[in-house]
């Protein structure tokens, strides 16, 4: 069993003697109940408070005070309340209302235990109490499907994994690399997946998981989703949504279904709210401090896992026998995996970006994880059709980065942005090797160019720390 990307930060939260409540905030089957498992073991006694089964709940349900509940926990759980090296972990913490108050309670109560919970859903109640903070501090770690660092630690190949984690990687490890990164955008990064792989090396034996992931999909919806007729509109809609992955799309009769804007809406929404796919919406903006998404255009889908989305679209054979991923779909998989690794890089972000005397920020509760939602760019003009796959934020500048093969002169859109915007920085994510290189638009605005490989998309901000030091000279 590996140690996710987040475990050492984890682990030095034993070290301090009081400490805020942890929320681990993730889709279901992304190793959260793991995670907290492994996090057990630094301790010498744990409680785990099962909110899924519900027989747990009745221990926040009579209205008591903080530290009656606090009582009633250790006497119901058969363990000794002057233990101070004990981990209590609310499991699906949003199932229970008034758990959930208790636990951002507990964030006051300068406990000497440590309090954790898990949340696999983003409902208006969970916003809503995030939202109440009123000085109470709290972490939040968003908990994605494995990255491909993760990915690497899993298969155990320690020298591709050095090579990886070096900056710049080292030329002699790329080809290694792109194998890697290819086998781990054919199966993806759910937890279960990647553990299956790794230990038979056979990908026939892990058709079985991803319908049982998918069922599992289904019935957390099904379990939390009123109203027969929505219920079946937002399980047919994940159903449908997988080969629309990385494309704009239309809520109006979405996937050839019968269905309208306001009824598909809510179901995209809903599929947000279980944390199985963001709707990334574009911006208009070049500039840093405009850069927000426009939500009155098409979004794009970004979904849980670029593994789901190829073996429910079918397409594993074609990707599995192809050695440019943008050379099939018109790099739609190659979006899907990069946006997945940025989001998760993104989600690995320092904590104290959510934290501050009034809690939790305001965008960060409407607009949910990551900490800096990305988004994606297109030219303002009706004629125009110039997309750039993603912006994201670096400093006070809007980088753009593209997935594109090819020469930069034939980077369009790239281009586009870059005459409109007030730097002269770009990133490409292709095939091929690191470089740097002095480039011209279309319109003669030079510009420098960072080409980056693939398997480099969750390390970009790295990356860019050096490149425009160096080309500042």
């Amino acid at each position: 069993m590996i140690q996710r990307t987040q475990w050492n930060r984890l682990s030095n939260r034993t070290v301090s003697a009081v400490h805020n409540p942890l929320l681990l905030m993730g889709a279901g089957s992304t190793g959260k109940k793991t995670l907290a498992w492994q996090f057990s073991s630094l301790f010498s006694d744990d409680i785990v408070i099962d909110l899924e089964a519900g027989s747990d709940s009745t221990i926040f349900t009579k209205g008591e005070k903080f530290d009656d509940i606090l009582k009633a926990i250790f006497f119901l759980k058969n363990k000794d309340l002057r233990h101070k090296r004990t981990l209590i972990f609310l499991h699906e913490i949003q199932n229970c209302p008034a758990a959930f108050a208790w636990f951002l309670d507990s964030a006051n109560a300068r406990l000497p235990f440590h309090i954790m919970a898990s949340c696999s859903m983003r409902t208006p109640m969970v916003n809503a109490h995030l939202s109440n903070f009123k000085g109470k501090k709290t972490d939040i770690l968003y908990i994605q499907p494995f990255t491909f660092e993760e990915f690497l630690k899993s298969i155990g190949d320690e020298t591709a994994l050095e090579a990886f984690q070096e900056v710049p990687v080292p030329v002699y490890a790329y080809e290694k690399l792109l194998h890697y990164f290819h086998l781990y955008s054919l199966i993806g990064g759910m937890p279960e997946i990647v553990s299956t792989y790794a230990a038979t090396r056979q990908l026939t034996g892990l058709r079985t998981i991803y319908e049982r992931l998918l069922s599992s999909m289904i019935l957390q919806i099904n379990r939390h989703t009123k109203g027969v007729k929505h219920c079946a509109i937002v399980e047919d809609t994940l159903q449908n949504s997988f080969p629309f992955a990385a494309t704009r799309i239309k809520f109006n009769q979405f996937g050839n279904s019968r269905h309208r804007t306001r009824e598909m809406g809510e179901a995209f929404r809903t599929l947000e709210q279980h944390l199985l796919l963001h709707l990334l919406y574009p911006s208009t903006s070049t500039h840093f401090a405009a850069s927000m998404p426009d939500r009155e255009k098409s979004p794009r889908l970004q979904l849980l896992d670029t593994g789901l989305v190829n073996y429910f679209s079918g397409i594993q054979k074609a990707l599995f026998q192809s050695q440019d991923m943008n050379a099939i779909f018109e790099g739609q998989i190659a979006r899907q995996v990069v946006g997945q690794e940025i989001l998760a890089s993104q989600s690995h972000g320092d904590w104290e970006g959510i934290r501050g005397s009034t809690g939790i920020s305001e965008k960060l509760i409407m607009e949910g994880p990551p900490l800096q939602p990305i988004h994606f760019w297109v030219r303002d003009k009706a004629q125009s059709t110039a997309e750039v796959d993603f912006v994201i934020p670096f400093n006070d500048l809007l980088i753009p980065v593209s997935v594109k093969s090819g020469e930069p002169g034939r980077l369009r859109s790239l281009h586009q942005f870059i005459d409109l915007a007030p730097h002269a920085y770009a990133v490409r994510l292709y095939a091929g090797k690191l470089a740097i290189q002095q480039a011209q638009t279309l319109r003669g605005k030079k510009y420098y160019l960072l080409s980056l490989p693939y398997f480099l998309a969750g390390k970009i901000t790295d990356h860019l720390k050096g490149f425009i030091r160096l080309t500042n000279g």
